[in-house]
């Protein structure tokens, strides 16, 4: 069931737009039609749905991957990435200073100042094959500061036991972290 354009003439365009809809419709109507056709057309019309949906997606996923390398990028480019890089290792320095001059403490007993500094450089180089400048008296500030380091008055420091250091230190943000993880409200020492 076809539009005849040359019966009338001044349906041209929208005529010729209209003539699939039709013909789909005389073919559904018509009780005798082949079921090849309806099949085929069914096809088309999922067919054009599964390509509308999973170019949708493609698109969907490539500008998702443009955010994600334009904010990178720009993070790279910003100097305030590069600082809190920075301050991050600084911080990290300052904790494994604080931890090497425990454990020395926590393995002689008691160290005086120079010997702390010593040690705590052997081990460095022992260890990591590596000679450096041991800041010995940052360390032993911070750790007279938590209050798990004590100077006597012949000028040795010796530490608290390891359950009495962990016990004055407290819960740590990593315990805070994983207790929420588990589910655990309470956040008491």
């Amino acid at each position: 069931m076809f539009l005849d354009t040359d019966l009338a003439p001044e349906l041209s365009l929208n005529s010729q737009k209209r003539k699939i809809p039709i013909t789909v419709i005389g073919s559904l109507s018509n009780p005798k039609a082949d079921i090849r056709v309806i099949l085929a057309i069914l096809t088309s019309v999922v067919g054009y749905c599964v390509k509308t949906y999973f170019t949708f997606q493609n698109n969907l996923v490539s500008y998702q991957s443009l955010i994600t390398k334009s904010v990178y990028d720009k993070q790279l480019d910003s100097g305030r990435g590069t600082l809190l890089h920075l301050c991050d290792d600084v911080i990290q320095q300052e904790v494994k200073e604080v931890i090497v001059s425990f454990f020395i403490l926590m393995v002689q007993g008691e160290a005086t100042r120079q010997e702390l500094d010593r040690c705590c450089e052997e081990l460095i180089t022992g260890e990591f094959n590596e000679k450096c400048n041991f800041d010995v008296d940052d360390a032993l500030q911070k750790l007279q500061k938590l209050g798990i380091v004590a100077k006597d008055p012949a000028g040795k420091y010796a530490c608290t036991d390891l359950k009495h250091a962990n016990e004055i230190i407290g819960t740590t943000t990593e315990e805070v972290v994983l207790k929420a993880n588990q589910g655990d409200c309470s956040f008491g020492r």
